[in-house]
């Protein structure tokens, strides 16, 4: 056989590039190289690091966005990082030597004379699926999310049951943007971005989670409350997937995530949802949420909506660490974000450029404010010694504590709840589940952990009982009644089991204790109300089963009939309140508007009657999706990182983790 022999011919000679290109190249690293010196120089003849101002110290002198930095307020090249954008997507880097190369690279890439490189390495765009099964423990990516969507008029349903029931708690999204971003993706599912489809299924699991009762769910849903809730689960698992949320974090992923972490808190094992918190964390400091805006030059906006974010994963990470008995991951050092503003969402425009001017009466941001207060507060309150003094916060005694709790009351009163009108559901709201909050505190300083407990007298024992029964009276007032038992749901259950479990170890240890005929009703009150909607592999519940258990074992039996033949208006006792606008005592107005105890009967919640009057308002909600999306020109921008905005060189700053503690009394 006679083959012809065929010689490859020579590759083509690279085209060097043009001199001036090689020169303009020179030039950038001889300016990098000299930046590099004269930062070394400036480091060594300081010898000190800036001091980060905290939001609730000093917020006055930080800058607010949208001012144009003077020169001395400008962050030093000693301490620089940078918010890079690239393909729509943002990411904070500190500042170092690739830092200062990725400027670099960027004016490179944009040279049309750049050389092509003669093969492309294997496309990583479709990698991701090899680690959220990691997460997830499924490959992610193959489901069809079109599939897990609520029919049209259901997503009007739940997005009318999150604005009613979760928003006014939790100002994650902005609700105007929100809105017509879900009315345009209920047209057309098939061109929603995998982020805002997350974004999308964290409503969905979040209103269904706010309605506790089962058969309201029903009512108002078609379908049963557990099946939703594992189906939004699933969905917000596959989208994050899809969107590469490890990798590529962007803004609406980490809403999606933190919403979902917030309500997993009431649905899922408290383990999970404090692991997950940790990798929430990670992608907030990677997109440079624990730098404050103002020191990145973002537009007002986004400067907000970043701060609302950062705050609620600070909330988080508190909340998940009291779960778990262990400090919060997140450190004072770690970050310098200011407090959010006191607007409401009509003040915020995507295309705003002037600065925000705060609003000195009451807004939709009421119930936020506060409740991040309070969190950031009880870092210094009610963890471990040690993490408070690695945050250099100043060592606090029992009695220091009990004077600080009555101080951070006092700052509520006087900044947000001063022009209150505790007719105004939310208000009322905010006033007694503030006073729930920081009761609860004070039981925790009194844990039988920390020292100083068995010194107690008995006037104290009795005033810290007095606390416990006045937040489970508050708790079960605002689950039993039909104005308030939407918002219950967030943080009824940690608040009032720990006051049970102070209540159950008093009892096991002093059978005859001072108001023990006051205590054992609300505690069956408490059980009762309780034993169904509460799972019984939740490990809290079964340690609330024990105590009972060994208090009932010491308690005298001849109390078991009174008990039986009693009934239950609210638990006697309460210490009196303070006055609120008005000269109205928040101990007082829980009567005022208790329902009947006839709720009881039903797991805490929405309603059927308020499930109907959802149901209601679909086709009036829906109506306006016509008028809302008018012509295929009509652009929605799904990630709001893509707003243009100039960066600006911030100071870098380090993150801690550590936990040993133990905060709760289960």
């Amino acid at each position: 056989m006679r083959l012809q022999c065929v010689y490859p011919g020579s590759e083509p000679e690279k085209r060097p590039p043009p001199e001036s290109e090689m020169l303009a190249r020179l030039r950038r690293i001889e300016g990098t190289l000299r930046k590099l010196e004269s930062r070394e120089t400036s480091s060594a003849e300081s010898g000190t690091s800036p001091i980060a101002l905290h939001p609730f110290q000093m917020r006055a002198e930080i800058r607010r966005p949208g001012n144009t930095p003077s020169t001395n307020d400008t962050t030093k090249d000693s301490d620089t990082g940078k918010l890079i954008l690239k393909e729509g997507g943002a990411r904070y880097v500190t500042g170092s030597f690739w830092a200062d190369l990725e400027d670099d690279g960027d004016e490179a890439s944009k040279s049309h004379d750049a050389e092509i490189p003669d093969s492309i390495g294997p496309n990583t765009s479709k990698r991701f699926n090899q680690h959220h099964p990691f997460i997830f423990g499924f490959s992610s990516a193959a489901a069809d999310l079109r599939q897990l969507h609520p029919p049209e008029s259901r997503v009007f349903v739940l997005w009318q049951v999150f604005l009613e029931s979760v928003d006014p708690l939790l100002k994650i999204v902005h609700r105007p943007l929100t809105q017509r971003q879900i009315l345009r993706a209920s047209q057309n599912l098939d061109q929603v971005p995998p982020a805002f489809a997350a974004l999308m299924f964290a409503i969905y699991y979040s209103a269904v989670t706010s309605i506790q009762c089962s058969v309201s769910c029903e009512t108002l849903l078609r379908e049963e409350r557990q099946t939703l809730l594992d189906r939004y689960r699933f969905g917000i698992e596959q989208a994050l997937a899809q969107a590469d949320f490890l990798t590529s974090p962007d803004i609406p992923t980490l809403q999606a995530l933190t919403l979902y972490l917030i309500c997993a808190r009431q649905n899922t094992n408290k383990t999970y949802v404090w692991t997950m918190t940790s990798l929430v964390v990670r992608l907030a400091t990677k997109l440079g949420l624990h730098r404050d805006p103002s020191l990145l030059g973002l537009p007002p906006f986004l400067a907000e909506m970043r701060r609302r974010l950062w705050w609620q994963i600070c909330i988080l990470d508190v909340r998940t660490a009291e779960d778990n008995d262990m400090d919060p991951m997140i450190y004072e050092h770690g970050f310098d974000t200011e407090f959010p503003s006191n607007v409401n969402d009509s003040d915020l425009d995507v295309n705003m450029t002037h600065p925000l001017t705060e609003c000195d009466s009451r807004t939709e941001m009421l119930f936020t404010l506060i409740r991040l207060k309070i969190s950031y507060e009880a870092r210094k309150i009610v963890f471990s010694p040690k993490f408070a003094a690695d945050n250099g916060y100043p060592h606090l005694s029992p009695a220091d504590k009990s004077r600080m709790i009555e101080m951070v009351q006092k700052q509520i009163e006087d900044v947000w709840l001063k022009d209150c009108d505790m007719k105004v559901s939310i208000c009322f709201l905010a006033a007694t589940s503030t006073r729930m909050v920081l009761s609860k505190m004070k039981l925790t300083i009194h844990h039988p952990a920390h020292s100083g407990t068995s010194a107690l007298s008995e006037e104290q024992w009795a005033d810290l009982v007095h606390t416990a029964l006045e937040i489970i009276e508050y708790a079960h007032t605002l689950r039993v009644s039909d104005r308030y038992s939407k918002w219950v749901w967030l943080f009824q259950q940690y608040i009032e089991w720990d006051a049970i479990a102070f209540l159950l170890h008093r009892l096991a240890a002093d059978p005859m204790a001072a108001l023990a005929e006051k205590v054992w009703p609300a505690i069956e009150v408490f059980f009762r109300d309780w034993q169904k909607a509460s799972p019984s592999d939740e490990q809290r519940w079964r340690r609330l089963e024990i105590l009972r258990a060994k208090a009932e074992n010491k308690r005298p039996r001849q109390h078991y009939d009174n008990d039986n033949q009693q009934g239950y208006e609210g638990v006697p006792g309460a210490n009196p309140s303070p006055s609120y606008a008005g000269g109205t005592s928040v101990a007082t107005i829980p009567r005022a508007y208790q329902a009947s105890t006839d709720t009881l009967s039903q797991s805490p919640g929405l309603t059927v009657a308020n499930a109907a009057h959802h149901a209601n308002l679909v086709n009036e909600f829906g109506n306006t999706v016509s008028q809302a999306v008018n012509t295929e020109d009509d652009m929605v921008d799904w990630n709001i990182d893509n707003i243009p905005y100039v960066s600006q060189e911030p100071s870098s700053r380090g993150m801690g983790f550590d936990g040993q503690a133990g905060h709760s009394w289960l």
